[in-house]
């Protein structure tokens, strides 16, 4: 979900992933008019269902962040402070503009609080939000006070292994593995119900973090049968998982869950395989959106509701309206915001921490 810049397929070229950037953007998207369809449903008209389809957009997300993880930290491992830079860049990267976007929304349920649905505050909740903490809203559900920030939680839990392994001097990608698998494993025996806040992070949906990293590793050492059997195995615990959890729960196994993993799997690993050849054709405009889908994300449900409020207020019900101009408009706030918000505030930041100002990674795999 952040803007991170990574490098192509070619060895020792400046060009970038022009595919993976513009997936990233397209995953932004389909978030957001899934969204829209709910603030449509809550504005205009109740009877209008939720397209629950682009919560796809936070598989893909992931295996990104993975995937991105992996290639542009290759010089780091084994190094003695590699861990440091990584763990500083990513809390630059991802803190300041988080912290921001849940300010707002602070801000604005103290100041207009009727402009908020589905939100009240609650102390307890806020700090924890601060800290990518999981915690119970008012309304007992386990989600921070800025609602998309539960996706965040779980990428600040795999920077937190990942740097750890830096730290140890391991191979990196073995260590995440097995912390991965571990909460993916333990999901079977998850208590039902609003995810406990002990076990938030007992969920299948961390292995996509390990498929992006696989996908990663592959694109350096291209040992091909070792990158199959890798995708085979998270594939086939994801099998295991999921069979396992219906006996459990006195279900009977549905492969839906399953199939949209391998097809979230199977899509990456296309678009890496076809950079060669049609990253070249990627539009310029959905490369710098996909630089700027951090700040589509995090803001886009503090002002894309907004469009069906005034909608309301002027009597035009559509429900299609509401949600192309809810796209619209985000897509030209989000731009805004990365251009005079984002890339600034974070360029200003990796000039001035000591931690991140090292050139600790070639230029070919550098990330912002």
């Amino acid at each position: 979900m952040d803007s991170t810049e990574v490098a192509p397929l070619r060895t020792k070229t400046k060009l970038k992933y022009e595919g993976i950037q513009a997936l990233r953007f397209i995953a932004a998207i389909l978030v957001v008019v899934t969204h829209s369809t709910l603030y449509a449903q809550n504005r205009l008209d109740p009877s209008v269902d939720v397209w629950h389809f682009g919560e796809v957009g936070v598989d893909l997300f992931f295996i990104i962040s993975g995937f991105v993880m992996m290639i542009s930290t290759r010089s780091l491992e084994g190094t003695p402070d590699g861990w440091k830079h990584f763990g500083m860049r990513r809390l630059v990267r991802i803190v300041p503009m988080y912290w921001l976007a849940t300010t707002v929304k602070l801000l604005t349920l103290v100041a207009v609080p009727g402009l908020v649905l589905h939100a009240a505050l609650n102390p307890g909740n806020t700090v924890l939000s601060y800290l990518f903490l999981p915690s119970r809203n008012i309304d007992g559900s386990v989600e921070p006070l800025l609602g998309v920030g539960w996706t965040l939680v779980f990428e600040m839990a795999f920077y937190a292994i990942f740097t750890l392994a830096l730290l140890l001097r391991v191979n990196v990608l073995r260590f995440c593995a097995i912390a991965l698998s571990i909460l993916a494993i333990a999901s079977i025996w998850r208590p039902s119900g609003e995810w406990p806040v002990p076990t938030f992070y007992l969920n299948p949906i961390v292995l996509y973090f390990l498929v992006g990293m696989i996908i990663g590793k592959w694109t350096g050492d291209r040992k091909h049968r070792d990158a199959l059997a890798w995708l085979l195995g998270v594939i086939g615990l994801w099998t295991l998982i999921s069979v396992a959890s219906s006996v459990v729960d006195g279900n009977s196994w549905q492969p839906a869950g399953l199939i949209r993993n391998v097809a979230c799997t199977a899509l990456v690993v296309a678009i890496v395989l076809l950079e060669p050849v049609t990253g070249r054709f990627v539009p310029r405009a959905a490369i710098h959106m996909g630089d700027a889908s951090y700040s589509l994300y995090l803001f886009h449900p503090l002002l894309a509701p907004i469009i069906p409020a005034v909608l309301a207020v002027v009597g035009l019900r559509s429900v299609g309206v509401s949600i192309g101009l809810s796209v619209v408009t985000m897509i030209i706030a989000a731009a805004l915001i990365y251009r005079f918000v984002e890339r600034p505030l974070t360029a200003w930041l990796l000039r001035r921490l000591p931690s991140v100002r090292r050139k600790a990674i070639p230029a070919e795999h550098t990330y912002r």
